[in-house]
């Protein structure tokens, strides 16, 4: 019998003829009908399991691939083209725009002898790939950095070549497609956080909230949180209130998962982050942040299914947080770990109804999937769902 349960990780099989190979190091984004993942790593794969695969051949251990995930038939489908796509294919940063999947820096193997300050657009209908021209205060070449999205601008944050870690901000203008650099580290500012990479982002608008993060020794915590005010283009640190007593927050950690959701009724922004890593321990935990507030909670029922790292989270518009791929322990065994594909998500809020039905009748009647949108029209299904499947799927 279905159930609507929020905050409880449902873990999706995947049908059709193909599937990605699990993978650490990608990036995923979400739209209102598709999960797309962008690269990735693995020295793991059998060459004997890609034999018949030509780019993989020329790119491993990193995949050159765009893949695609339709949410309601669970098909996953690799996009073409990816021939043209960069070496550098590790913890590269994504933000999803319209149609596109813009992708920022990233490394090639080994880890920081290459890496990237390009800008390249992926059409997500056909997989074709562009370098977006670019001049002005271009950032240096990292990987691990992180982005946000705000009107006509793109904001980097942090990375590391693999030998220095920043925490330099540059701002990309998609009109006129200059780079201007906003802020860089000068180590007097009190408030200046240290460099990083494998940190995540937020945005209210105004400032720009910096979620945890490390070096290749030391990991950031969550007590406090720096920010960076666009407005003033100056750093400070914002004290966050623990869950429970007021002294529980996150454990410091990089190479975590990290999403934003605002609230439609209550206007509320929160921050939600999964999963991660300390350099000891991989952790399998969520918390949320309300932007508003400040105050930690520990969603005590939304438990990864395994403890995991290096993987990618999204959204999508409707509230539900998918989870790709990473370095998940094997058995719970503390120094046993391996790469995985899996794809696994759960709501962070209680969606429209008519969402909640979608997602009913898709569980009762999976055949959905095989039928032509014609027909799925004809026994009543509104135009707006029928739409979420892809038609190369039906």
């Amino acid at each position: 019998m279905y159930t609507f349960k929020p905050f409880v990780f449902v873990v999706h099989k995947g049908h059709g003829p193909e599937r990605p190979k699990a993978r650490s190091g990608h990036r995923i984004a979400c739209d209102h009908r598709n999960l797309y993942s962008y690269g990735g790593f693995n020295p793991c794969v059998s060459d004997s399991d890609m034999v018949n695969d030509p780019t993989w051949n020329a790119s491993k251990p990193l995949f050159k691939e765009l893949w695609r995930f339709n949410l309601a038939s669970e098909q996953w489908k690799r996009l073409p083209g990816q021939e043209n796509m960069p070496n550098e294919l590790a913890s590269n940063a994504v933000v999803l725009r319209d149609n596109a999947l813009i992708v920022y820096g990233g490394t090639g193997v080994p880890f920081g002898e290459s890496c990237s300050n390009q800008l390249y657009v992926c059409n997500l209908e056909n997989g074709s790939i562009r370098i977006m021209p670019a001049w002005g205060e271009l950032p240096e070449p990292q990987y691990g950095q992180a982005l946000v999205s705000f009107g006509p601008y793109i904001y980097t944050m942090g990375g590391t070549t693999g030998y220095d870690y920043t925490c330099d901000i540059h701002k990309f203008d998609l009109r006129t497609h200059r780079w201007e650099m906003i802020y860089a580290r000068s180590g007097r500012d009190e408030s200046e956080p240290l460099g990083r990479y494998r940190h995540e982002l937020a945005f209210d608008g105004r400032l720009i909230y910096v979620f945890g993060g490390g070096t290749s020794t030391e990991v950031f915590g969550f007590s406090e949180i720096p920010t960076f005010d666009l407005w003033t283009n100056s750093w400070k640190m914002l004290s966050t209130y623990g869950d429970n007593d007021g002294t529980m927050v996150p454990e410091a950690r990089r190479c975590h998962g990290c999403v934003q959701h605002k609230d439609e009724k209550t206007g509320v922004t929160s921050v939600f982050i999964s999963g991660g890593y300390d350099g000891d321990w991989v952790f399998s935990d969520v918390w949320r942040l309300d932007l508003s507030t400040r105050r930690w909670t520990l969603l005590r029922e939304c438990i990864l299914p395994s403890p995991v790292y290096f993987h990618s989270a999204a959204l999508t518009p409707e509230g539900r947080m998918y989870i790709f791929g990473g370095i998940v322990k094997v058995n719970n065994e503390l120094f046993q770990v391996q790469r995985t594909n899996a794809v696994y998500s759960a709501w962070l809020t209680i969606p429209k109804l008519s969402e909640i039905c979608w997602q009913a009748l898709n569980h009762y009647y999976p055949n959905l999937r095989n039928m032509s949108p014609r027909k799925l029209l004809r026994i009543g299904i509104p135009l707006r769902f029928v739409q979420r499947f892809d038609s190369n799927d039906l």
